[in-house]
């Protein structure tokens, strides 16, 4: 990827657009694009602007954020939502967004979002580089057939894991932070997420809560439940006592020591 990556900011706070500036001053590979107040001015600006990232407040008067996404069409730009409200109700919430921002935001969460959508383009344009160049060293001897030229290291954004995940329960969007969490208990087609604020019931299944929590901090003690290893207080036998005084099970299974050696290893 080479160029800079423009922003636009969409905020009805002057505010939040002078931190939003601030913060994009301080990476040399972001650039600012412009700022609108309102959805309607952004209505016009997006096609005008066509910026790679559209920093996109939730809340606004006469049009929200996700109202000017049911209507706004730009496919090439990465939204990164921005609120002030941990728990926002988003009824039917289908849209395809990068990356949230809790307001006040700050400089490591904005990073881990911008970066983000950085390697997300890097690899984008990386696919498309490789569709345009045709496919010859089928016919060549392997000793002259051209190797891929590595990235430079400075251009190679890193991967970021995400410290946080959205959580759909009760026809609201919870803002659930990893550390929080004590362990996800399976229920069929549902799960309920044990946090530090009370439980979750949300439909989904254990395959993927697996794969949406990261490793290696939560292991799969068993079929029904998924831990925070971060969050035990003891382990007896084949039950798990976490933080909150509440038991799990570990599987009496031939993959039981395995799974003992990562809740317990450094």
């Amino acid at each position: 990827m080479t160029g800079k990556i423009s922003c636009l900011i969409v905020d009805d706070e002057e505010p939040a657009h002078e931190v939003l500036k601030f913060l994009i001053s301080k990476l040399s590979w972001l650039t600012y694009a412009g700022s609108c107040y309102n959805a309607l001015e952004a209505l016009e600006m997006i096609p005008e602007v066509k910026p790679d990232i559209l920093f996109l407040d939730v809340n606004m008067p006469e049009l929200s954020g996700l109202d000017l996404l049911n209507i706004v069409h730009a496919p090439d730009a990465h939204v990164i939502m921005t609120t002030a409200y941990p728990e926002y109700a988003v009824d039917g919430f289908t849209f395809d967004v990068t990356a949230f921002l809790l307001k006040p935001v700050g400089f490591d969460r904005f990073l881990k979002a911008v970066t983000k959508v950085r390697r997300l383009i890097g690899d984008s344009h990386l696919a498309n580089e490789r569709a345009r160049v045709p496919d010859t060293g089928a016919n060549e001897p392997a000793d002259h057939q051209q190797l891929p030229t590595p990235q430079p290291s400075e251009q190679r954004p890193e991967t970021v894991q995400e410290e946080y995940m959205w959580i759909r329960a009760d026809r609201k969007m919870y803002c659930v932070w990893f550390k929080d969490i004590y362990f996800v208990e399976g229920l069929k087609d549902y799960v309920k997420v044990y946090y530090t604020d009370g439980v979750l019931v949300t439909l989904a299944s254990m395959a993927a809560m697996t794969t949406r929590l990261p490793s290696p901090t939560f292991v799969r003690t068993h079929r029904s439940y998924i831990v925070n290893r971060n969050m035990i207080k003891m382990i007896e036998g084949n039950m798990v006592t976490m933080l909150n005084g509440m038991k799990v099970s570990i599987a009496v299974s031939p993959t039981r020591d395995e799974v003992l050696r990562q809740l317990t290893e450094r």
